[in-house]
């Protein structure tokens, strides 16, 4: 999975978690004396969000998703920015990331897009999402505009974590694309397919990674 390192555009704030916790360390810094405030207040989040991350993905394991996400993942879409979409009977498209970026993620801890009725694009973000470490940005893999945004993600990001087949936004597409947007997607088996391209790669890299340090 690539991962991006574009500095996040203004009008998605920065993790409200992340916000509070830098005050507060601040404080107590001041109480400490420490020299380097970057470094304090860095490890300080770190640790805090891998807590939270924790404490809350033990909240939604008890979800029966080895009977549910199997039979999803056969009717959604994909494209190979690790972006699923699911056609509504609304001719509507939600949108959400596979369990191959939550994975790379490792743990979620927050979730910012651009509200309902702003325009969408095919291959541009249309937000980003947080793990306790960097930010990456969710490309559309269409065009229109944002109908509904799922605020009981947005909210709770950590559900992601145990279970990230959850929409994040819901998309409707321009007249042009009602029925042809699916065309320009992937299948499951070409998804899957993709996946284990990339694993290969990242075996093969590893592999050298691990020659040149023995060697």
């Amino acid at each position: 999975m690539k991962r991006e390192w574009k500095c996040m555009p203004r009008k998605w704030k920065a993790v409200k978690i992340r916000q509070e916790l830098v005050k507060k360390v601040e404080r107590e810094l001041k109480k400490s004396q420490q020299q380097s405030l970057s470094g304090f207040v860095s490890e300080a989040i770190r640790l805090r969000m891998q807590t939270l991350a924790k404490e809350r993905v033990s909240e939604y394991l008890e979800r029966d998703r080895y009977s549910r996400i199997p039979q999803l993942k056969k009717h959604l879409f994909y494209t190979p920015k690790h972006i699923w979409a699911q056609a509504t009977p609304q001719r509507n498209v939600k949108i959400g990331i596979t369990d191959y970026f939550q994975g790379q993620l490792k743990e979620v801890v927050n979730i910012q897009t651009d509200k309902a009725g702003e325009e969408v694009s095919k291959d541009e973000p249309f937000g980003v999402i947080e793990n306790w470490r960097f930010t990456y940005d969710l490309y559309s893999p269409l065009n229109g505009r944002i109908v509904s945004v799922n605020k009981v993600v947005l909210d709770d990001p950590f559900m992601l974590n145990a279970d990230p087949y959850q929409w994040i936004v819901e998309v409707q597409p321009k007249h042009t694309e009602v029925h042809s947007w699916k065309n320009r997607l992937l299948g499951l088996g070409e998804y899957e397919q993709l996946v284990t391209q990339l694993e290969g790669r990242l075996h093969e890299v590893k592999h050298v990674l691990e020659g040149e340090e023995l060697g």
